[in-house]
């Protein structure tokens, strides 16, 4: 495992460039951005590319050694990063740019650190509600520069509210659990990293998601292993390779309710 070298001083130095960026960004474009769609069918807007722009120009200044993996980056940088094998963040500008496009309050900004093949810090922002998530590898979650003091989680799946993403989940397994419901209820709010933090702090309890990229998840999965959750593939991987691979996620607020939500997901028939 390797040793993180940033410390709460760094975080809070973080927390202050993507709070003073989303104040100049997303401000000015919310309610009047237009969008472009990229190859993938998903959309961009001024605020995403402004976003990043800030973002990265400051996070230079603060950290010179550590490059930038942006979703907004051209794919042949992204791959460099990824494989230069030196430390480097891990952004997304705007998470959730369709619902920010469409001015619902639902989006946020994912930002993570990835060292020697290990996410070891993770911010998500809430602009909306003004709210950080903040981790370091072993050090546990950090929710407005406090430390998390999670709610008591369900111990039965018919308890939980479960965020599920039925757009990329396969059919089969999707009309199982429309059919033969297992949570108590269920969302999905168009931000995976705003997700993923709402899971680290206990406020669901249920994760599935078909296909994140590494941008969707390298902050929020931090954040929910240093809150004591529990993650891996529909194939019972690792979230995280090190890779731009797109990957599926199961997770769930303890590991006694992720051993119950994987096993009900992979015996669906």
């Amino acid at each position: 495992m390797s040793t993180c070298p940033y410390d709460l001083n760094d975080l809070n130095d973080i927390q202050a460039i993507i709070s003073d960026a989303a104040r100049q960004s997303l401000g000015i474009y919310y309610t009047r951005s237009t969008a472009d769609f990229k190859a993938d069918g998903s959309i961009v807007t001024e605020a995403d590319l402004a976003m990043q722009q800030t973002v990265t120009e400051q996070l230079q200044k603060r950290f010179p050694l550590v490059h930038m993996l942006g979703e907004e980056v051209d794919a042949d940088e992204q791959r460099a990063v990824i494989d230069s094998g030196e430390d480097f963040w891990c952004l997304d500008p705007v998470d959730g740019t369709t619902n920010f496009h469409a001015t619902v309050p639902l989006f946020s900004v994912s930002l993570g650190l990835v060292r020697d093949g290990e996410i070891v810090l993770g911010v998500v922002y809430d602009p909306n509600r003004q709210e950080f998530f903040a981790a370091l590898r072993g050090e546990g979650l950090w929710v407005d520069g406090r430390r998390l003091q999670r709610p008591e989680q369900p111990d039965r799946l018919g308890n939980c509210i479960a965020f599920v993403d039925f757009k990329r989940v396969d059919g089969a397994l999707g009309c199982s659990l429309v059919n033969d419901t297992p949570y108590k209820s269920q969302r999905n709010i168009g931000t995976c990293a705003l997700e993923w933090a709402w899971l680290a702090t206990g406020r669901v309890n249920l994760l599935l998601h078909g296909s994140e990229k590494l941008w969707d998840y390298a902050a929020g999965l931090l954040l929910a292993e240093e809150s004591g959750c529990q993650a891996e593939t529909l194939d019972g991987e690792a979230i995280f390779n090190h890779s731009l691979e797109p990957r599926s996620v199961v997770a769930a607020s303890t590991p006694g309710l992720f051993e119950r939500w994987a096993a009900r997901l992979r015996n669906f028939d």
